[in-house]
C-alpha cells in the first residue's frame, strides 16, 4: 500500500465521521476533501473541481426549482388527492393506493416533496376509517423512496451516481433505465405491505387516536410582571382545560415539580406540553409571556416545520436560532420523537427531525418557508403561488421530460429551459428560484464525487477491490454482488444515500476489471442498494412522517429491514437479466 493511498484510506475515515457525527456541516467536509486532494496534489483542480460541473448538478438544481414551485401553488396537493382517491375502506386497500399514487408522484418529482404533498392525504385517510395513521404513513413514504429510484430525476442519489460514473469513463444512464427494477420493486413493496397488515409498519408505534388532530409542542410560560397569575396556584390558572399540560416549573431556585397547589410567582417558567392551537391561543393571554415571543413584537402567526438532515440549524441552540431569526420570526415550541421530558427549549440542541413551532409576521414565515433547510409542513397561503401557476409550472415540467426522453435535447438542457422560461415569462422570479436549491446537497455530491474519482485514480478502490475479490471472488459473482449491496446499504447507515453510493462506485468500477465483466451492471446494483435502505429514518422522506406517525427507531428497523431485504433482492435477480455480466 502506497503512501497516497493509506492517506486517502484514513481521509475517508475521518470524513464518514463527521459526515455520520455532523459535527461540522457534511457541506463543508465535502469542501474540505476538495481542497485536501487539490492541495495535496493528489487530483489535479480541474478535476478535483469538475464535480460540482457536472451535468447531474444542473439536473438535480431544476428539479429542485420546479418540484418546491409545484409543492408551494397546491398543484402537487391536488395531483395526488385525485390519484389517491377516497374509495375502499379496507386498511390494505387504501394502503395500496397510497403507495401506488406516492410511488407515481416521486418519479418526476422529489421523494421529499411527494412525501410532504401525501401526509394530509393518509391522515385524512387514517381518519376516514378511523385507524392509526402509523398504519398508512411509513408504508407512503416508503414508497415516494422506491418509487423514486424508477427513474434518473427521482431521487438525487441516482443523479449523483450518474454524474460519478460519467467521469469515470462509462455511459450515463438514460432516464428510464431503472424503470423495470422500480416498478417491480414498488409492486413487491405494496404487496409486502398489503399481506403484512398490523403486523408491518405502524403496528408498534407508539398509540394515538386517528382523530387527534394536533400533536403537543415543548414549550414555556413565563409568568409576566404584575401578572394575575403570580401568587395563584397552578391548578387555578386551568391550563390542561386549554390543551397545555405542565410538566415543571423553573424558579429562581430551581426546576420543581408540577405540583397542583404550587403557588406561582413573576418570573417563573413553566415548561408545558401543549398543542400548537393551544399555545396560539396562549401568545394572547396576558397573565404569561410565551418563551422566545417579544411581546412588543408585531402581530404574529404560527407555522410548523421539520428540520431536515445536513441542516445548518444541526447543532445550535433554539436560542442561537431564535436570534438569527429575529425580529419577524422566533422559536416557541419544540417537538422531538421520543422525547418526554420537561426542558426549557431555549437552551435544547437542535437534531435532524425536529418540528419546530414558529411564530412571526407573513412575511417572515414566508422568508423561512424559502429556506431549504426547513421543510414547512403549514405555511403562509397567501404568498404561495397560485394552484394555476402549479398546473402551468407541472405542464412545463412533463414537457421537458418528454423532450429529454424523446431524445430531442439531453435531460439538463430540456429541465433548465424549462426553469429559464418560466424565469422569462414571468411567472417565477430568479431569486427565489435560487432561494428554492438545496446548494448544500448540491456541495456535498460534487465534493464526494470528486473523492470517489481520487480514490479510483490513486488504485485505492483496487485496493478494496482486491480485497474484496480474495475473500468473495472464490463464492461466485452472486456473492460478489450480494457484498457490494449489503456494504452500500451498511455506508447509508452513518453517511447519506448518494455519499454512500458515490464511495461506493469506484470500487465497484474496480471489481468489475479484477473480474472482468462489464462493469454497468455493478454500478446499477451500488446505485439502487443506496436509494433502497429503509432501516432507519435518516432520509428526509422518513423524517418527515416519524413524528407525525409516532414511531421509533425499531418501528423502522422492524419494517424497514425486511422490505430493504424484499427490494435488494429482486434488483440482484433483475440487474443481472437486464444488464448481462
Amino acid at each position: 500500500m502506497s503512501l497516497e493511498i493509506a492517506f486517502l484510506l484514513a481521509l475517508f475515515v475521518v470524513a464518514a465521521v463527521l459526515l455520520a457525527t455532523e459535527r461540522v456541516a457534511p457541506e463543508i467536509t465535502a469542501l474540505c476533501l476538495v481542497v485536501i486532494l487539490a492541495g495535496t496534489g493528489i487530483m489535479s483542480p480541474e478535476d478535483a473541481f469538475a464535480g460540482f460541473a457536472s451535468e447531474a448538478i444542473v439536473v438535480l438544481a431544476s428539479i429542485m426549482i420546479l418540484s418546491r414551485r409545484l409543492s408551494d401553488s397546491g398543484a402537487m396537493s391536488g395531483l395526488s388527492a385525485r390519484l389517491a382517491g377516497d374509495r375502499g375502506t379496507s386498511p390494505g386497500m387504501i394502503n395500496a393506493r397510497l403507495m401506488a399514487s406516492s410511488a407515481g408522484l416521486s418519479m418526476v418529482f422529489s421523494n421529499t416533496t411527494t412525501t410532504a404533498v401525501m401526509m394530509p392525504i393518509a391522515i385524512g385517510a387514517a381518519r376516514r376509517v378511523k385507524a392509526d395513521p402509523g398504519r398508512f404513513l411509513m408504508p407512503m413514504a416508503f414508497a415516494s423512496i422506491m418509487g423514486g429510484s424508477a427513474t434518473l430525476i427521482g431521487t438525487s442519489t441516482n443523479l449523483a451516481a450518474n454524474g460519478a460514473i460519467t467521469r469515470m469513463g462509462l455511459e450515463p444512464f438514460s432516464l428510464f433505465e431503472f424503470f423495470v427494477i422500480g416498478v417491480a420493486v414498488t409492486a413487491a413493496g405494496v404487496a409486502t405491505v398489503v399481506v403484512l397488515g398490523n403486523r408491518f409498519a405502524g403496528s408498534s408505534a407508539a398509540s394515538k387516536s386517528a382523530e387527534e388532530e394536533e400533536d403537543p409542542f415543548l414549550a414555556g410560560l413565563i409568568v409576566a410582571p404584575g401578572s394575575a397569575a403570580a401568587e395563584m396556584a397552578l391548578s387555578e390558572l386551568a391550563l390542561t382545560d386549554q390543551g397545555a399540560e405542565p410538566l415543571a416549573v423553573e424558579t429562581d431556585e430551581g426546576r420543581v415539580a408540577p405540583h397542583p397547589r404550587r403557588k406561582l410567582h413573576e418570573g417563573d417558567q413553566i415548561i408545558v406540553s401543549a398543542t400548537g392551537t393551544a399555545l396560539a391561543k396562549l401568545v394572547s393571554d396576558p397573565r404569561f409571556e410565551v418563551d422566545g415571543l417579544p411581546q412588543d413584537g408585531p402581530v404574529r402567526e404560527t407555522a410548523d416545520a421539520i428540520l431536515l438532515p445536513g441542516s445548518r440549524w444541526i447543532g445550535l441552540s433554539v436560542a442561537s436560532m431564535r436570534r438569527t431569526l429575529a425580529p419577524d420570526v422566533t422559536v416557541i415550541g419544540l417537538r422531538r420523537a421520543g422525547y418526554e421530558r420537561p426542558a426549557r427549549i431555549g437552551l435544547m440542541r437542535l437534531r435532524a427531525g425536529d418540528i419546530l413551532l414558529l411564530a412571526g409576521t407573513p412575511e417572515g414565515l414566508a422568508r423561512v418557508d424559502a429556506d431549504v433547510d426547513l421543510y414547512m409542513l403549514r405555511s403562509a397561503e397567501a404568498l404561495a403561488p397560485s394552484r394555476r401557476e402549479g398546473w402551468v409550472t407541472l405542464g412545463v415540467t412533463l414537457a421537458a421530460i418528454t423532450v429529454a426522453a424523446l431524445g430531442l435535447l439531453p435531460l439538463s438542457v430540456s429541465l433548465l429551459a424549462a426553469v429559464l422560461g418560466l424565469i422569462l415569462a414571468g411567472r417565477l422570479d430568479v431569486r427565489d428560484a435560487f432561494a428554492m436549491v438545496s446548494w448544500r446537497i448540491l456541495i456535498l455530491i460534487g465534493g464526494m464525487s470528486s473523492f470517489g474519482l481520487a480514490m479510483l485514480q490513486t488504485g485505492a478502490a483496487d485496493l478494496i477491490a482486491e480485497g474484496l475479490l480474495v475473500f468473495i471472488a472464490p463464492m461466485g459473482i452472486t456473492a460478489v454482488l450480494i457484498a457490494l449491496s449489503l456494504l452500500t446499504v451498511v455506508l447509508t447507515q452513518p453517511l447519506s444515500n448518494a455519499a454512500a453510493a458515490l464511495t461506493m462506485l469506484p470500487i465497484a468500477v474496480a471489481t468489475a476489471a479484477g473480474l472482468g465483466v462489464d462493469p454497468r451492471p455493478l454500478a446499477v446494483i451500488v446505485t439502487l442498494s443506496a436509494s433502497l435502505s429503509f432501516i432507519a429514518p435518516l432520509e428526509p422522506a422518513l423524517l418527515l412522517v416519524y413524528g407525525k406517525g409516532h414511531y421509533r427507531l425499531r418501528d423502522f428497523i422492524l419494517a424497514g429491514a425486511p422490505l430493504t431485504m424484499v427490494s435488494l433482492a429482486l434488483v440482484l435477480f433483475l440487474v443481472p437479466l437486464i444488464w448481462p455480466l
